[in-house]
């Protein structure tokens, strides 16, 4: 018997959550309207956990060491919840999962829990112990969120060329609620399906100058999240107390050429920070170059609207035009997380 979940990684990942699958089960109490909910009764399977690895061969489109870094598992830890009891806690390493799935002895036969968190150390956890994972269970009305605290900002917001990247990769997680039936010999099998817990900025800079520019800063306005619930929750699940904070990058020597452009890659915590449209909206970038400032504006596109929110597992690409001395043109559009033709300069 197979389980089945969307996708959300790029090729062979899709992206798009429909709206009728938004996760509303608690963490541990579960959902209350599942249709012929087994309650265990001491029997145990073999379950089979299919985990689709990141394509990593050579790519036109995507530099080979971006692509790996964004997709790559190094880790896979698998929480399995019993009547809200948790009764496995297995993690496997990028060898063992390099046959595309694991199998896990002892699952009860019912209604089960499965949580699955890749690359944990990403954000700073070790779920070794289960107490650990404990936790960060909050009460979030009737019902326990898993939420990771981040109040210094110390794992996220990260550059892709800082080593935590290429160490620990990206954080990502699945949830699902599933039945087990007793085995026939034959593992039941579950497709987990990860997506990334965070959000990518695409800053695309191009230069519409003849003579080149280097960028020696770069700020971003108050819309860098210090929380992170671990699974989602729903569509827009940013923790309604989330506290936001600037951040800013001196020190760059980033050159663009005469009419050139580059590309530099931010990784953030899903972010809701403009929930007032009577206020300036928080999500503006700034840049200073060795001859001028670019005072920083709101990320604006084509039609004229404006960006209140970044969901995880999303991309947004900031167009950012610097043209004559100090001026500068922003749009911004919100893509699924797929592979583009970029080019990722040093960002430190």
């Amino acid at each position: 018997m197979k389980a089945y979940i969307k996708r959300y990684l790029p090729h062979p990942f899709s992206l798009l959550l429909p709206a009728a699958l938004a996760w509303a089960a608690s963490l541990l109490a579960g959902c209350t309207d599942r249709v012929d909910e087994w309650i265990p009764d001491g029997r145990t399977a073999s379950v089979t956990l299919h985990v689709p690895m990141a394509d990593i061969r050579s790519t036109h489109t995507t530099d080979e060491e971006y692509k790996a870094a964004e997709e790559k598992i190094n880790t896979l830890r698998i929480l399995v919840f019993s009547q809200d009891k948790p009764v496995i806690n297995k993690q496997f390493k990028e060898a063992d999962l390099s046959g595309g799935s694991v199998t896990i002895e002892g699952v009860p036969v019912g209604t089960v829990d499965i949580y699955a968190v890749a690359n944990e150390a990403a954000l700073g956890k070790d779920y070794s112990d289960m107490a650990d994972f404990e936790d960060n269970l909050v009460q979030v009305g009737n019902t326990k969120k898993a939420l990771v605290m981040d109040e210094h900002r110390t794992h996220f917001p990260k550059r892709f060329t800082e080593q935590e990247i290429a160490q620990h990769g990206l954080p990502m997680s699945w949830h699902r609620d599933v039945q087990i039936i007793p085995s026939d010999g034959t593992p039941q099998t579950i497709e987990v399906e990860l997506e990334r817990s965070v959000a990518k900025l695409n800053v695309i800079m191009n230069n519409t100058l003849s003579h080149p520019i280097t960028i020696t800063s770069m700020t971003f306005g108050e819309f860098f999240g210090d929380r992170l619930y671990l699974f989602r929750e729903q569509t827009l699940d940013v923790p309604d107390d989330t506290e936001y904070d600037v951040q800013n990058y001196e020190s760059l020597s980033v050159e663009i050429g005469g009419y050139g452009s580059k590309t530099l890659a931010l990784y953030i915590y899903p972010s809701y920070a403009w929930t007032d449209a009577s206020k300036n909206s928080p999500y503006t970038i700034g840049f200073t170059t060795s001859t001028a400032p670019y005072d920083a504006i709101p990320f604006i596109n084509e039609y004229g609207g404006a960006l209140n929110f970044i969901a995880r597992n999303k991309q947004v690409n900031i167009h950012a035009t610097l043209s004559s001395e100090a001026n500068l043109t922003l749009k911004f559009e919100v893509k699924d997380w797929d592979t583009e033709e970029i080019t990722v300069p040093p960002f430190n």
